[in-house]
């Protein structure tokens, strides 16, 4: 009989202090929101009508809409469906529609963290051959709703707003030098959630532990090449643009 595998105590801690945060309010949307937004992440991997659209010569074809009553605003519910099922054809036209259908660029960003520490988790979950975990129940309080001093869109690198790293300050300027200290510079990715702190964190929390390349290789582990190889094909096969 195999024995079960088992992530890093280091990766666990990680996820189990992201994983906390989708039960907390963020900075644009109060715990239950976050909660659904989690909720129909996992929900879009079954879904129909995001299996027709991923199918479709567009994704942007047809009028088809998301069933209401899942506890997010039809734009919310779309966007989260939309960000986990068909991210490789997320485009600069869905993401003003999205903004014209009532999200804010900050609600853009955070419903994009909260998508990434669940399939993160739940990737991992599967990889290791356990059950996904249990969405952490929400709690009371009101997001502070407060923009980022100094998050503005460059528009030659996002559509959203980010933080430049030689502005950045207090939080954000810590995470920056902790994503800088491997690879030596500072990734898009964390970049363009820097207009959402808690997006930023619950990345940093799940992402950082789980995707090592830049420190030395431990004993029986992938090298970088090695590594690096894995990751662009997982991203090949999932159509990751990034």
């Amino acid at each position: 009989m195999s024995t079960p595998l088992t992530a890093p105590a280091h990766t666990s801690a990680g996820l189990d202090l992201a994983w906390a945060g989708l039960g907390e309010p963020g900075d644009w949307f109060d715990a239950a929101t976050r909660f659904a937004i989690a909720r129909e992440t996992r929900a879009a991997r079954a879904c129909g009508l995001c299996a027709r659209r991923t199918a479709s010569l567009s994704p942007l074809a047809g009028t088809e809409r998301h069933e209401p009553g899942a506890g997010l605003e039809p734009a919310a519910l779309d966007a989260t469906h939309r960000i986990t099922s068909d991210p490789g054809r997320l485009s600069g036209l869905w993401y003003e529609r999205a903004l014209a259908e009532g999200l804010s660029p900050e609600e853009v960003v955070e419903i994009t963290g909260v998508v990434g520490v669940v399939t993160i988790a739940d990737t991992l979950a599967r990889g290791l051959g356990r059950p996904e975990r249990p969405l952490p129940t929400p709690s009371v309080g009101a997001p502070g709703r407060q923009p980022v001093p100094g998050a503005v869109v460059d528009p030659d690198r996002a559509w959203v707003p980010m933080v430049d790293p030689e502005q950045a300050e207090g939080e954000i300027k810590l995470m920056y030098e902790m994503a800088k200290a491997g690879p030596g510079f500072v990734f898009n990715v964390a970049r363009a959630l820097t207009a959402v702190p808690v997006a930023l964190r619950g990345f940093f929390s799940a992402f950082l532990p789980n995707y090592n390349t830049h420190g030395p290789v431990s004993a029986g582990g992938l090298d970088r090449v090695q590594v690096e190889l894995l990751a662009s094909s997982t991203s090949a096969f999932n159509d990751c643009f990034y």
